[in-house]
């Protein structure tokens, strides 16, 4: 040791006495870290080692190096591998180089170190990242790497697949071009920067990116700050996942949701409803609303009754894009919902919806299959559609259905037949299209109107049940109608057959003793009698005169002969009744006031019948009024019928009275035979024209009767 001190004094210059402790702490360390002292020669063929007294040779690496460690006067660090028992150790030599001003021989002080486990480590540092570059290089997602001013520095594939782009396409350029919106991943960044927390990291965040193409990309983005080279300067990582079809996926999802509903909502709507034309007008809205299905038109079609035609009801649609303009603006105003709409709608009565009806008013589609060796049906997609119970889109890709006859009736080059199917087959077809805007329509929106054509269909039967149900008690109702007026006149007929049986023998046993009471009345009246008896007289007169008159309507009902009809006018047969009760007008003070149409049409019935009836009913008219009154003749052509009302201002009669009228021997006067309207409801019934009566006590009654 005293003789290494000795040399550094004397070749390097160092003061013994000041440097001694000095060089010897130097010469310790480097002997405790197994260090070296090596001076070489001139040439650096050789190294002396000032430590172990010994030459140490080198070789031709060594030598280089040594040279170049003089020459530049720099340290340097070279690692040596050394095999040992089937594992490598890894020692580090550090060259320093020692070079003196004062132009003595160099000396080189070189320190070896064990780093077998740094470098180990370091080569599994280096395995773990080339296998996270490799994951990172070929990770499905889009991992990019941006500087400060998030300009991109590098991409992996996923991005390249994902975006279109090489990555020198985007090297350098601010990855806002990526994205949907313009400024949303800085906005992006600034959220990150912004958060106090110090959260340096954002996850599954949702936003809209652009491919190459323009198509728009929805991705899951997870962004990241780090700072490799530790000087402070940020890098962010931004991991794009593309998460498209699953949000198509989701969106159909929530359609298919948002479908359901509305379907149920507009079924609930359609079902609550029985009538036929309501249930159509609803379907219609429900397709063309905008809180609907949003389709611009939409065509119903029925199959008839005997299933051989597919027959046009129904459309809605504007005629053009004007119209539907101002339709759409006007429904934007008053912004109402489906439930609205739905339950508000009626046909519209100012012509909007008049040309899309005129164009399927008379369209009757036949229903007959076809084979392939025959032409093409001109209604295919029609046909098939019924025949097949499937949706059937008409474009320009289907010839066969797209065919000129399809074009010319509905101006357009795509629309869909959807069947209207039940249990029980199908009854119909939907026809929708965008004749206005001219959006496609997509597959998914046939599957959705296959559902609520499904619906519709279960509503259209019902109310067809429904129709022919209310028919069906229209008409059974309608028989019970007949069948009771028809048993009325059984009855009536029955009393008038007894009545005239009854009375044809009476009256021959009566009437001659009857006629010579009243023709000796007369003669005494005529000739002398004692004047006190003159007032018995005229009562025996009269009473003889009345049951004259009940005798000649009795044998009247007891004639079953048929009415003589001849074709005339009715007035004459008016004028003559008012002249023949014209004296009773002057026992009671009655004015008669006519309603008479100028043009009247003629009628065939039995001349002396009709005068005889209307006589009838007048007499009960003027009776009705003993104070006086107005009887009213009113006569002409109503709903195809020449109608005579005779009223008048008197008693009027209850509802009992008036379901009593036509009975035989009923009357409300003291001296009424209660036969006069029974020989009226006879006349009429034999002649087939229809009579009411309509009477309030107190206010009147009025005769109507319907010439036919």
């Amino acid at each position: 040791m005293k003789k290494l001190v000795i040399i550094f004094s004397l070749i390097y210059g160092f003061d013994p006495m000041l440097d001694t402790f000095t060089i010897q702490e130097l010469i310790r360390s480097i002997e405790k870290v197994g260090g070296k002292i090596l001076i070489p020669d001139p040439e650096s063929n050789w190294l002396w080692d000032a430590l172990n007294h010994q030459y140490f040779p080198i070789d031709e690496s060594d030598r280089a190096l040594i040279q170049e460690c003089l020459e530049n006067k720099q340290v340097i660090c070279e690692i040596k591998i050394k095999s040992g028992s089937g594992t490598a150790e890894y020692t580090e030599n550090i060259y320093i180089p020692v070079v003196p001003d004062n132009g003595h021989s160099p000396l080189i002080i070189r320190m070896s170190v064990d780093v077998t486990k740094r470098v180990r480590s370091e080569k599994e540092l280096f395995t773990e990242r080339n296998k996270l570059a490799y994951i990172t290089e070929h990770s499905p997602d889009a991992i990019i790497i941006l500087d400060e001013r998030h300009a991109i520095r590098s991409w992996n594939r996923g991005a390249v697949c994902l975006f279109g782009y090489r990555p020198d396409d985007f090297i350098g350029h601010p990855i806002n071009r990526l994205f949907f919106v313009e400024n949303e991943f800085a906005k992006t960044i600034e959220i990150l920067e912004s958060t106090q927390s110090g959260q340096e990291l954002i996850t599954n965040r949702m936003t809209r990116c652009r491919d190459r193409e323009g198509h728009t990309l929805h991705c899951q983005m997870t962004v990241f700050t780090m700072s490799p080279d530790g000087d402070g300067r940020k890098e962010f990582v931004v991991i794009l996942r593309d998460m498209t079809k699953q949000k198509q996926l989701e969106d159909e999802i929530t359609r298919s949701i948002d479908n359901i509903t509305k379907i149920n909502e507009i079924s609930s709507f359609i079902h609550s409803s029985l009538d036929m034309e309501e249930i159509l007008n609803m379907i219609l809205v429900a397709v063309t609303a905008g809180q609907g299905f949003k389709f611009n038109r939409a065509f119903l079609f029925l199959i008839s009754d005997d299933r051989t035609m597919l027959e046009g009801k129904k459309a809605i649609g504007p005629s053009n894009a004007f119209e539907a303009g101002i339709l759409w603006h006007e429904l934007n105003l008053k912004n109402p919902t489906l439930r609205d709409i739905l339950s508000s709608y009626r046909s519209t009565q100012d012509g909007r919806d008049f040309r899309v009806n005129q164009m399927i008013a008379d369209l009757k589609i036949p229903l007959i299959e076809y084979g392939h060796e025959m032409d093409i049906h001109e209604y295919a997609a029609f046909v098939d559609a019924v025949y097949d119970d499937r949706c059937i889109l008409i474009s320009h890709d289907k010839p066969k259905y797209l065919t000129p006859t399809v074009r010319r009736i509905f101006e357009v080059d795509q629309l869909a037949v959807i069947p209207l199917s039940s249990k029980d087959g199908v009854n119909g077809a939907l026809v929708v299209d965008n004749a206005i805007t001219g959006r496609p329509i997509y597959p998914q929106e046939l599957h959705s109107l296959k559902m609520f054509a499904n619906q519709i269909s279960a509503a259209i039967q019902n109310a067809v049940a429904h129709d022919t149900l209310q028919n069906s008690m229209l008409q059974l109702q309608r028989l019970h109608e007949s069948l009771q007026k028809s048993q009325q006149q059984i009855i009536r007929n029955e009393k008038l057959a007894v009545v005239g049986a009854m009375s044809a023998k009476l009256a021959h046993e009566i009437r001659n003793p009857m006629v010579a009471i009243g023709g000796f009345a007369r003669r005494i009246l005529n000739g002398k009698y004692f004047p006190e008896n003159e007032r018995f007289l005229k009562i025996i007169l009269a009473e003889a005169e009345r049951m004259e008159g009940i005798l000649n309507a009795t044998l009247s009902l007891s004639q079953t002969k048929e009415p003589k009809k001849a074709l005339q006018s009715l007035m004459p047969a008016v004028n003559r009744a008012i002249a023949v009760i014209g004296q009773r007008f002057e026992k009671y003070p009655i004015r008669v006031h006519y309603d008479i149409a100028e043009h009247l049409p003629d009628i065939a019935y039995d001349f002396d019948m009709i005068v005889q009836a209307l006589i009838n009913i007048m007499v009960n008219a003027a009776e009705s009024m003993p104070g006086g009154g107005i009887l009213g003749i009113a006569l002409n052509p109503h709903e195809e019928v020449l109608q005579l009302i005779v009223s008048d201002t008197g008693e009027g009669m209850d509802e009992m009275q008036i379901k009593k009228i036509f009975d035989p021997f009923y009357t409300t006067k003291e001296r009424g035979s209660g036969l006069g309207l029974i020989v009226v409801m006879d006349f009429l019934d034999r002649h087939g024209f229809k009579y009411t009566i309509d009477s309030q006590k107190g206010k009147g009654t009025k005769f109507i009767i319907d010439f036919r």
